[in-house]
C-alpha cells in the first residue's frame, strides 16, 4: 500500500488538459448547428488563445499561460467534435444505405477483403469484411467501410465448403448478400441500431445463406506477424471448443480472447445479476493483470528499463491486437503503456496523468467515443477507483499500522470507528514486538484485539486483500451508479462481495484452463483432471450468485429520469466530488495543531452538508420518485414496435397500467452445438424483445412497476416478452383467458409469474373490467371451466376499452372463424381506434368484422419486414376502403393515442 501513486491534481496537469479537451466535444456537441463558421471561429479562437500562453510563458506570466493553455484545449475539443461530426465519405457503405442508394434487404454483390479471422458461434460464425466494391442493379461502383457478416452452419457439409474456402485474414472474396443498416425496433428510450453499428465500427450487417454465395478471388498482402496472432487465437479457440463444454469454452474465449459469441445466455444473466460481468469483457482487469505478469517477467529477465518496457509492450499490444483490438482493451492497453513508459524518462507513474494523457490520446483520435457509454465506464471506475478507494486504503493503511515515530508522534486524528475498521486489516503486532525488542524505550498500544488474532492465524492478508477489494468494488460502484442506471438499469449489491472472489477464480480458471490445453498434447490422461478442475471452477463462479439471486438481494433494476430531471445525474457528481476532495486532503496522522489550521471550506459543517447532499440525490436516482410522469386524466395507449409481435401500454387517467402482449421472438439464435452432446439447447447471449424493447421503453417512461399483464394468447410473439416484464419490473397481477399446462410457452409464462409472486386471474367474454372511469369490456373467448384448453389465435382475447366517448379495439391474432363467433354475439364492435388482428395477415379482418368496427385509425402491430409477408395487401385496402387510416408500428414506430373521452390525438416515434 505504500507504493501507491500520489494523485493529487496539482502534478496532474494532463488530466486537467484531458478535462478541457472533453468540455469543448460535449459543448460542441450540445450546441453546434452550423459547421462551417463555428469552425471556422473556433480555429482563429485556438490560435489566439496559444499565441496568448506562449507570450504568457515568455513572460514568465505562469496563471494567464495556464489559462490560455487550458481554454485553447477547450476550443480544440469544439474544433475536433464539429470535424469528427462532418458527413461521411459520398462512397461509404454506411452513406449509401442512409440515402437508400443501396437499399436494406435488397441483395447486393460485395467483393472486400476479410479483416481478422472468422469468429465462431453456435453453429454460424461471423466474417468481417472490408468493402471495396458493390454490385447493385446492374450498377458497379466502388466503396469503402466494414461489414458484419453473419454465416449459418448447420450441416457438417457446410462446414466443410467453408473451410475449403479458407476465409483467412487477408482473403479477397465476393459475397452475394443483402445488407441492412435500419432500425428493426424503433421506440422511445431503446437504443438504435445505427448507434450500436458505430460504435462497433460497421456500416452495415449482412447474412450469407449458403458457401456457394461465396466466390473466393486472391489474397491481400497481410503483415505477416499479424496473421500469425489471428492464427494463433483461432486455433486457440479450437482447443477450448474441443476440450471443454459449451459453458465453459464459451466463458474461456469471452474472457481471454475477446469472443462473447459463445457466452450463454444464462451464464452472462448470472454475471449480470452479480455486478460481475466485467469478467467476461477484456478490459482493465484482465490487461492489468496481464501487463503486471509480464512486466515482473521482464524484470527478471533483464535490468535494463528500456528493454524492460519494450518487452512488456510488445506482448501487451500483440495480446491487444490478437483479441481484436476492441476499443475497451485499447483503452486498457494504452494506460498501460504508459504506466510503464514512465520509468524510462524518470518518472514515477501519476495516475491522474495516465488517465489524463489515455483520454486525450483517444479524444484527439476518435472525439465522439466520449458518448460511448464504455468509454464513459472505463474513464469514470479508474477515476473512483484513483480517487476514492486509493487514498481511502492509503489512509486506513497509516491509522491502522500507526505507532509513535518522530514523523507522527500523536495518535491519528479520527473517529474511533475509522481506527477499528482500519488496524485488524494493516496493525502487525509482531513487527511492533520486534521494534520495542531492539528499542530501549518501552510503552504500550491499546490496539484492536482482532489485529493480533488475525496475524496469528496468519489470515491477515487474506482479510486485507478482502477489505481492498471490497473498498475497490464499492468505490466503483459509487462512482458509476448513475451511468450503471441509464445504461443498464441495474444496480448489484452483491457485486462488492462476488468480485473479491470472482477476479480470483476467473485468474485461476484461465491458468488451469491453459495448462490443461498445454498438457493435453502431451497426454490427455495427464490433462483430464486439470479440464475437470477448469469444469467445476467455472461452475462455481458462474453459480455464485444464486444464493444471492434466490434471496432476492442480488441487483435490483431500476428507470432512469428523461428530460429536465435526468439533471440528477450531473448533480450527483457535484457533491461527491467535495467529499473526493476533503479525501484528498484528510491526513488523520498530521499534529492536531496543523490540522486544525484547515481551510474552513472543509468544515465538519460543510462535509456533512455534502454528505447528506450526495445520500439525497443518491436516494433520487434509487428511489426515482420523479421519473415517472404524473397521472393527467387521459387515457395513453403506446403501440410498441416489436417486429413481428404484440405489445401495447395502455396508461389510465389515474396512471394504472395495463399491459397487453409483450411481443416476443422465439428460437432466434438457439439451437444445439455443434458436438450435440447437451440435452439442453444452447442459447446464446442475446437481448430478448422483453428486455432489450419493452423494458427498456418502460424503463425510458421512468416506471419501475406495470399494474397489470394481459396476455391475449400464448404464442410467443405475444406472451414471451411478459416474462422478462414480470422479472424486472414489480407487477400486481396477471390477466389471462386460459391456461393451458402442455402449452411450453404458457408453462414458461406461469413459471414466471410464480417465481415473481404474480397471481393469475381467469377472465372470459362478458366480463368487464374498471379502472377508474375507463371500461375493458372483454368480448372473446368465452369462459371455459376446462382447464387444459388451448390458446391459439381463435381463442384470443378481445378487449374494447372505452373511456367517455371513444374507444379501442385490440383483437390479439384472432382469425375468421373468430371474427364471425364475436359477430354472432351482436355485441358492440365500434371503435375509434382498431388493433388488426393477426398483424394483418390475410387470414382476419373479413369485411363484415371491418364494417363493424368502423374505426377512425386501424393499427397494425408487424415488422419493418415480414417473413409471413403481413400485412396483406388486401387486408390494408379492405380497412383503408372502410375510412381508417392504416399505420404499421414497423414504418411509425411506437404509435402512441391519448385522449381525454372526447378527443383523440395520434403521434408516431417516426414522424
Amino acid at each position: 500500500m505504500s507504493d501507491l501513486p500520489q494523485t493529487r491534481v496539482a502534478s496532474s496537469p494532463l488530466i486537467v488538459l484531458a478535462s478541457a479537451l472533453t468540455l469543448g466535444i460535449f459543448a460542441s456537441h450540445s450546441l453546434a448547428r452550423q459547421w462551417s463558421p463555428l469552425l471556422l471561429i473556433s480555429i482563429a479562437v485556438g490560435v489566439v488563445l496559444m499565441v496568448v500562453s506562449v507570450w504568457s510563458l515568455s513572460s514568465r506570466k505562469l496563471t494567464p499561460a495556464t489559462v490560455s493553455v487550458v481554454a485553447a484545449f477547450f476550443c480544440a475539443g469544439f474544433v475536433l467534435s464539429l470535424i469528427d461530426s462532418r458527413p461521411i465519405a459520398p462512397n461509404r457503405i454506411a452513406r449509401l444505405q442512409d440515402e437508400g442508394i443501396v437499399a436494406s434487404g435488397d441483395p447486393v454483390e460485395l467483393t472486400g477483403v476479410v479483416s481478422g479471422e472468422p469468429e465462431p458461434a453456435p453453429q454460424s460464425f461471423y466474417l468481417t469484411l472490408r468493402a471495396e466494391r458493390i454490385r447493385f442493379k446492374g450498377v458497379e461502383r466502388d466503396v469503402s467501410g466494414t461489414v458484419l457478416l453473419l454465416a449459418p452452419v448447420r450441416e457438417q457439409q457446410g462446414k466443410r465448403e467453408y473451410e475449403a474456402l479458407q476465409l483467412r485474414h487477408g482473403a479477397r472474396v465476393r459475397v452475394m448478400t443483402a445488407l441492412d443498416r435500419e432500425e428493426n425496433f424503433r421506440n422511445p428510450g431503446v437504443s438504435p441500431f445505427t448507434e450500436y453499428l458505430e460504435r462497433k465500427g460497421y456500416d452495415a450487417t449482412g447474412v450469407v445463406k449458403s458457401p456457394l454465395l461465396i466466390e473466393r478471388l486472391d489474397d491481400e498482402r497481410v503483415f505477416l506477424p499479424l496473421a500469425w496472432l489471428y492464427e494463433w487465437r483461432e486455433r486457440l479457440e479450437k482447443e477450448f471448443a474441443s476440450k471443454f463444454s459449451p459453458e465453459t469454452a464459451g466463458v474461456l474465449d469471452a474472457a481471454l480472447l475477446g469472443n462473447r459469441f459463445n457466452v450463454s445466455h444464462a451464464s452472462a444473466d448470472r454475471f449480470r445479476a452479480g455486478g460481475t460481468f466485467h469478467v467476461l469483457v477484456i478490459a482493465g482487469l484482465h490487461l492489468s493483470f496481464i501487463g503486471g505478469v509480464v512486466f515482473l517477467i521482464a524484470r527478471r529477465v533483464t535490468k535494463r528499463r528500456l528493454l524492460q518496457f519494450l518487452l512488456s509492450a510488445t506482448f501487451l499490444w500483440s495480446y491487444t491486437i490478437a483479441v481484436g483490438a476492441h476499443e475497451p482493451v485499447v483503452r486498457a492497453a494504452l494506460m498501460l503503456t504508459l504506466v510503464v513508459f514512465a520509468p524510462i524518462v524518470w518518472r514515477r507513474a501519476n495516475s491522474l496523468n495516465v488517465i489524463g494523457g489515455a483520454a486525450l490520446a483517444l479524444l484527439l483520435w476518435r472525439p465522439g467515443d466520449l458518448f460511448d457509454p464504455s468509454f464513459q465506464l472505463t474513464f469514470v471506475s479508474v477515476l473512483a477507483i484513483v480517487s476514492i478507494a486509493v487514498p481511502l486504503l492509503r489512509t486506513m493503511q497509516r491509522v491502522g499500522s500507526w505507532r509513535p515515530t518522530m514523523e507522527t508522534p500523536y495518535p491519528p486524528d479520527c473517529g474511533r470507528w475509522f481506527r477499528t475498521l482500519s488496524e485488524p486489516v494493516f496493525w502487525s503486532e509482531r513487527a511492533w514486538q520486534a521494534e520495542l525488542a531492539e528499542s530501549n524505550i518501552s510503552y504500550k498500544l491499546f490496539k484492536n484485539r482482532i489485529a493480533a488474532k488475525l496475524e496469528r492465524w496468519r489470515v491477515q492478508r487474506l482479510v486485507r486483500i478482502a477489505v481492498v477489494a471490497i473498498v475497490v468494488s464499492g468505490s466503483v460502484q459509487i462512482g458509476m451508479s448513475p451511468l450503471l442506471v441509464i445504461y443498464f438499469h441495474r444496480l448489484s449489491f452483491a457485486s462488492m462481495f462476488l468480485n473479491i472472489f470472482v477476479g480470483g477464480l476467473m485468474a485461476m480458471l484461465a491458468f488451469v484452463a491453459l495448462m490443461g490445453v498445454l498438457v493435453s498434447h502431451i497426454s490427455a490422461w495427464l490433462a483430464w483432471p486439470l479440464i475437470m478442475l477448469a469444469e467445476r471452477v467455472n461452475w462455481l463462479m458462474t453459480h455464485l450468485v444464486d444464493p444471492f439471486s434466490r434471496l432476492g438481494i442480488a441487483s435490483i433494476r431500476l428507470p432512469h429520469y428523461s428530460g429536465w430531471p435526468a439533471g440528477v445525474y450531473m448533480l450527483y457528481y457535484l457533491p461527491l466530488a467535495f467529499l473526493i476532495f476533503a479525501l484528498a486532503r484528510w491526513h488523520p496522522l498530521r499534529p492536531i495543531s496543523i490540522t486544525r489550521v484547515a481551510s474552513s471550506t472543509l468544515s465538519p459543517r460543510n462535509l456533512r452538508f455534502a454528505a447528506a447532499a450526495f445520500i439525497a440525490i443518491l436516494a433520487m436516482i434509487v428511489l426515482h420518485p420523479l421519473s415517472a410522469a404524473r397521472p393527467d386524466g387521459k387515457l395513453h395507449v403506446d403501440f410498441l414496435d416489436v417486429g413481428q409481435g404484440d405489445s401495447a401500454l395502455v396508461t389510465m387517467p389515474d396512471g394504472t397500467t395495463l399491459m397487453i402482449d409483450g411481443g416476443g421472438r422465439p428460437n432466434i439464435n438457439r439451437g444445439d452445438p455443434d458436438d450435440g452432446d447437451n440435452d439442453e439447447p444452447f442459447q446464446r447471449d442475446t437481448r430478448s424483445i422483453g428486455e432489450g424493447v419493452v423494458s427498456e421503453f418502460l424503463w425510458a417512461r421512468g416506471l419501475d412497476r406495470i399494474d397489470y399483464l394481459l396476455p391475449t394468447h400464448a404464442d410467443a410473439d405475444h406472451i414471451d416478452g411478459l416474462n422478462d416484464v414480470a422479472r424486472n419490473f414489480k407487477v400486481r397481477s396477471a390477466i389471462v383467458a386460459r391456461t393451458p399446462p402442455d402449452d411450453p410457452e404458457y408453462v414458461r409464462f406461469a413459471a414466471t409469474m410464480k417465481e415473481a409472486g404474480v397471481s393469475i386471474e381467469k377472465i372470459g367474454a362478458g366480463d368487464i373490467l374498471h379502472f377508474g372511469n375507463v371500461t375493458a369490456e372483454i368480448l372473446w373467448p368465452p369462459p371455459t371451466p376446462n382447464l387444459n384448453a388451448p390458446s391459439g389465435n381463435n381463442d384470443g382475447l378481445v378487449v374494447r376499452i372505452r373511456f367517455g366517448d371513444k374507444a379501442l379495439l385490440f383483437t390479439a391474432d384472432i382469425e375468421k372463424q373468430a371474427e364471425v363467433a364475436v359477430l354472432k354475439e351482436g355485441v358492440d364492435l365500434r371503435s375509434d381506434i382498431v388493433k388488426v388482428a393477426h398483424h394483418g395477415s390475410k387470414t382476419s379482418s373479413t369485411s363484415a368484422f371491418v364494417a363493424a368496427t368502423h374505426p377512425s385509425l386501424a393499427v397494425i402491430s408487424v415488422g419493418r419486414t415480414s417473413i409471413f409477408g403481413h400485412p396483406n395487401k388486401e387486408v390494408v385496402e379492405r380497412w383503408r376502403a372502410s375510412g381508417a387510416e392504416v399505420m404499421t408500428t414497423g414504418q411509425r414506430g411506437t404509435i402512441t393515442v391519448v385522449t381525454d373521452g372526447k378527443d383523440l390525438k395520434v403521434s408516431t416515434f417516426i414522424r
